[in-house]
């Protein structure tokens, strides 16, 4: 028996420390004043596999601390082609992989790579913020393609409608954050070939794609066998599956061997090989070695958060909350609450001490205006308690009390 099976110890409770959380997570717990409960960013509130803690130690208990080698990453490289393989259905080709530190960098890198200024790179909408700050460093231009957050889906064919002679890259992001949809063979075939039509390389980031609730499944874009398989960029790392995201370690799969060594040239011109010590490594060694029966206990506690949280905000008047089939980010409907998403993350903060990422457009971009995204990657009780306050304060804005009163009165 796996020594995960029983998974309530490592998910109960108990596990979630604010005082401690608030010293080690400054951009959730520590960025707010105690009374506050931060439902922001999308990082665990759990310690991670205790396999990596201890090859982590392991690497740093003599007291050495040299400078990284970019020529030696190959065990790593290995491991990462290894679990590719076998896991996404992508050829093992360890020099077509390119380790970088953190998946931020890995996405920045691709595009810094494939785009240039007066290019056009089309981004779904929403979609998390990195893409735009992205394309922007780069110096080309967003063309936006509308995602229904209602449904989640994407029409491949509006995408499509979107390529002209100046588009150098299609971003997808899969599972997709924050509308949490897991695309389905069908429409990653139809983008994929439409940018084989155009050849226009794909940026697919799919960071997530571990923290996918059955019966879903997540199809990685490279493994489909299709005109433009071999211009994929796949992104992905640690982060998200195994709660690492201050280890700074993710991955691109390149695709040719030529394309790896240019981008492996950018991460240098961008300052970002050397950053990835030997501790940095030997954790990201563990945790694609052994660290899986810990993301498979930590799947099964978020599917039953998700559950909760989903059931508990569409029972609150005025929020409609669609059931992701992936990602631990909720992205619920307040549109009908008649504040705009800055607003309403506003009242939250003053009226119910819980912090939400407003649907704004530096955030999510144009389309997110209407919604609030909620992480819930951490305990059962934290989310009870985050949604009742979220209940009663919105009750009083409805209601139309004297607290929403005088909120309302100075969030507009």
């Amino acid at each position: 028996m796996s020594p995960y099976d029983a998974h309530r110890p490592l998910f109960d409770d108990t596990r979630v420390r604010p005082g401690l959380l608030r010293r080690r997570s400054p951009l959730r717990w520590g960025a707010y004043p105690p009374g506050v409960i931060p439902l922001t960013a999308a990082e665990p509130d759990f310690p991670g596999p205790s396999v990596v803690t201890e090859a982590v130690l392991s690497a740093v208990v003599d007291g050495y601390f040299p400078y990284a080698s970019p020529m030696e990453c190959g065990e790593l490289q290995e491991a990462f082609s290894d679990v590719a393989e076998i896991r996404y259905g992508i050829g093992n080709h360890p020099g077509r992989v390119v380790p970088a530190p953190g998946t931020a960098a890995a996405l920045w890198g691709v595009v810094r790579l494939l785009c240039g200024k007066g290019d056009e790179c089309i981004l779904l909408d929403p979609v998390d913020l990195l893409f735009g700050q992205a394309v922007d460093a780069a110096g080309a231009r967003r063309v936006h393609c509308p995602m229904d957050k209602g449904t989640g889906r994407l029409d491949p064919d509006r995408l499509a409608s979107l390529i002209t002679s100046r588009t150098a890259l299609i971003c997808m992001c899969n599972p997709h954050n924050p509308l949490g949809t897991v695309f389905t063979e069908a429409t990653l075939r139809a983008v994929a070939e439409a940018a084989g039509r155009h050849r226009v390389p794909i940026l697919s980031d799919e960071v997530w794609s571990e923290i996918v609730y059955p019966p879903a499944t997540h199809i990685s874009m490279a493994s489909l066998d299709t005109g433009s398989s071999h211009r994929v960029y796949t992104v992905t790392g640690l982060s998200k599956t195994f709660a690492l995201p201050g280890l700074r370690m993710g991955f691109v799969i390149a695709p040719t061997l030529r394309d790896a060594d240019a981008l492996r040239l950018t991460f240098q011109r961008l300052g970002a090989t050397y950053s990835m010590p030997p501790f940095t490594q030997a954790g990201a060694l563990a945790a694609l070695r052994h660290g899986w029966p810990w993301r498979d206990a930590f799947l099964r506690h978020l599917r039953e958060v998700r559950d909760y949280c989903v059931d508990r905000l569409n029972a609150i008047p005025g929020i409609s909350c669609s059931r992701p089939d992936g990602t631990y980010v909720l992205f619920p409907d307040v549109s009908r609450l008649g504040m705009s998403s800055r607003a309403m993350g506003e009242f939250l903060l003053s009226r119910a001490r819980v912090a939400v990422v407003p649907g704004t457009p530096e955030w999510f971009g144009p389309a997110a205006e209407g919604n609030i995204r909620i992480s819930y990657a951490t305990s059962r009780a934290v989310m009870e308690e985050a949604l009742h306050r979220v209940a009663g304060a919105v009750e009083e804005l409805v209601t139309g009390g004297p607290g929403a009163l005088q909120t309302t009165g100075t969030a507009r």
